[in-house]
């Protein structure tokens, strides 16, 4: 698993896990999903994770923006396809959360890429990092427990 953290300790169970199908157009030329597709695939699975809580993601409500993010491929896709994302949750800052993610070739039941993204919420009115959404640091306790 890709880490940014430096100790070794394990991510634990996933706070959320889906299935996204492989569409046609996320394969380039060689016939296998982008490695942009990937990024995609993690993306849709946060924003799945935190619509799901309930917590508002346009202006004028605070923002999710990215302050890194990797990729770890480990297999092509090709279509048709079904990838199984698990959001983990890293470490827990003030206005941040590092998520980490296991991608699954769903059909042939292997690993196809490891990643992670840092999320910081952001007021755009105000330029600046804001504290997290209570409802998501108490879903995250909750996980943690």
């Amino acid at each position: 698993m890709i880490r940014i953290v430096q100790d070794d300790t394990p991510l634990g169970a996933p706070v959320f896990t889906t299935v996204i199908p492989v569409r046609w157009g996320d394969l380039d030329a060689e016939g296998h999903v982008n490695n942009t597709g990937f990024f995609r695939f993690m993306e849709e699975t946060r924003m799945r994770w935190v619509s799901g809580l309930g917590i508002p993601t346009v202006p004028p409500h605070p923002v999710i923006v990215l302050l890194n993010a990797a990729c770890h491929y480990l297999r092509p896709l090709a279509y048709p396809a079904s990838v199984e994302v698990a959001l983990h949750a890293g470490r827990i800052g003030r206005s941040s959360v590092q998520t980490h993610y296991r991608l699954r070739h769903v059909e042939a039941g292997e690993p196809c890429a490891e990643g992670y993204a840092t999320l910081v919420w952001y007021d755009l009115q105000q330029q600046k990092s804001v504290p997290l959404p209570d409802t998501l640091r108490a879903g995250l306790a909750a996980t943690a427990a």
